[in-house]
């Protein structure tokens, strides 16, 4: 069996390091912001990043749940058929 990388792994990789990348710099600039103002933290940035992780568990589910098993002669078939 062939380890092809297809738009889909491609996809879900960008789809979640961009939102836990997107997600680090809200985060560490609305700590910053706090710490010079001594405010406590927004909590709707913590809301925020809560809702966050559980989307970036939803794309790498959705991804390994719609993944493509390999049959005998090669030809992508769904695992539910």
């Amino acid at each position: 069996m062939k380890n092809k990388i297809n738009i889909k792994d491609i996809t879900s990789l960008v789809l979640s390091a961009g939102l836990m990348l997107l997600l680090m710099i809200i985060v560490i600039g609305d700590f910053y912001v706090a710490l010079h103002e001594n405010r406590p933290v927004d909590e709707s940035v913590i809301n925020l990043l809560q809702m966050a992780v559980t989307g970036v568990i939803g794309i790498v589910a959705g991804y390994l749940s719609g993944k493509a098993v390999e049959s005998t002669n090669g030809e992508p078939q769904n695992e539910i058929s």
